[in-house]
């Protein structure tokens, strides 16, 4: 991997989008992660190990799979290259753009309320 992924801010920031009622894409602590490594193994195959690895402490086993099948490849953002293996779509490096635009909004909104917590 190019990067590692910060876990613990991604969740944050999923929690963020649920507390906003957005339960899907930005909210899903699951979709975000399995974007971020997919992106970070651009332009090689990711192996489905590799999304596992991030992704068991937030899932039950089985819900990657299942989501890597009806979202990620029936919306196109990634091709299924060989048995376990991915390779991520122009489709998704688009929706992993957009989910680097939500991580900057929640930092800049985190960083606002911080300053406004200290106004007398």
């Amino acid at each position: 991997m190019s990067e590692d992924i910060d876990v613990e801010l991604e969740q944050e920031v999923a929690e963020f989008y649920q507390s906003l009622g957005i339960n899907q894409g930005p909210g899903d602590i699951q979709y975000r992660l399995i974007l971020k490594v997919l992106e970070n193994n651009d332009p090689d195959i990711t192996k489905f190990s590799d999304i596992r690895n991030y992704t068991d402490q937030f899932a039950d086993r089985g819900s990657i799979g299942s989501k890597m099948k009806t979202v990620f490849q029936l919306e196109g953002l990634v091709k299924k290259v060989k048995r376990g293996g991915y390779v991520i779509t122009d489709k998704g490096i688009i929706a992993a753009s957009f989910l680097k635009t939500t991580t900057t909004f929640y930092k800049k909104t985190k960083r606002m309320c911080e300053i406004i917590e200290r106004m007398p």
